[in-house]
């Protein structure tokens, strides 16, 4: 733990400038606002099975990453960066390859091809919806990586030698209390679990965990593919172009990520973008925010199942 808040101090130390920091908070509240009031999830998820669909989520996140570049590049004065086209063509790679994950328009034909029991379509929606994520994130990263390979070899954070996970997972045994305590909430229980239970394990006639164990694996690796897109990207691999300057705008995107979520895990979402961020900038690693971003969101899931059983 004393590793993590060395990290952070130092990282304040170099980086915070209240104007700035108030002008990215101003950013995302009022952000937060309109979602509340317009809900653009619901504005763009109507035109699902259409490229428009991917088109809305892709000016959604594009406004939130370029919004949160703007204002950190402004108080460094920093512009001239946006003056390199290698910036451009990554940072619009990711946020078409983030865009795609989120708003990948044929979800719906996808898993009409496996010709589901009717009983069964939303488990197998869901699960392609998450499993699809590796091909979705995981390959083209790794593709553009072969084009643009990092000088350290350090994989999108995914190559760590001598990576200390210990202050991860006290830090993760520390959000226990939050998380049982969360459990008790109206917001929390109307929203998780993400898996509610229902007839697929009826229709496949096997026993109700095996469903429930299949959709939590795979939500749970969609956890994988965040960290390597916002840590691994965002962070290790356009810092070589940024510096500490690549972890803003990817707080900005990360809070934009968790629009229609409980209001207060989106604000929770900035505070632990923002942490994470700053530990993969330093360890150059992302496997600390795999470990706390996953073990959350289970925690969360079987918090909420508990709940449930009272």
């Amino acid at each position: 733990m004393r590793k993590i808040w060395g990290l952070l101090r130092n990282h304040l130390v170099v980086d915070f400038y209240w104007p700035y920091y108030l002008s990215v908070a101003s950013f995302l509240t009022i952000s937060l606002f309109l979602n509340a009031h317009f809900d653009f999830e619901s504005i763009i998820d109507p035109y699902n099975g259409t490229y428009m669909r991917l088109m809305g989520y892709f000016l959604l996140y594009a406004f939130a990453y370029y919004g949160g570049l703007a204002l950190t590049l402004a108080f460094n004065k920093k512009a001239r960066l946006l003056a390199t086209p290698k910036f451009w063509l990554l940072s619009l790679f990711g946020l078409v390859i983030l865009s795609l994950d989120s708003g990948f328009p044929y979800l719906g034909q996808l898993t009409d091809l496996f010709h589901v029991d009717y009983r069964a379509f939303s488990w197998t929606y869901l699960v392609i919806n998450n499993a699809i994520g590796f091909i979705l994130v995981c390959l083209p990263l790794f593709l553009v990586y072969s084009f643009f390979p990092k000088p350290n070899g350090e994989g999108y954070g995914l190559i760590t030698p001598r990576y200390d996970f210990k202050p991860y997972l006290i830090l993760l045994m520390l959000m226990l209390p939050l998380i049982a305590g969360a459990s008790f909430t109206t917001g929390f229980n109307n929203f998780y679990p993400i898996y509610k239970l229902n007839s697929v394990a009826e229709v496949w006639q096997v026993p109700k965990w095996v469903p429930m164990a299949i959709y939590e694996f795979f939500y749970g690796m969609d956890f994988f593919n965040v960290e390597l897109l916002f840590r691994g990207f965002m962070v290790v691999g356009l810092s070589q172009l940024l510096g500490k300057d690549a972890i803003m705008p990817m707080v900005t995107t990360y809070c934009f990520l968790h629009f229609g979520k409980p209001t207060g895990e989106a604000i929770s979402s900035v505070f632990g973008g923002y942490i994470l961020g700053v530990l993969a900038y330093y360890t150059r690693g992302i496997w600390g925010g795999v470990i706390i971003h996953m073990g959350i969101a289970l925690m969360m899931e079987l918090a909420a199942y508990l709940q449930k059983l009272q």
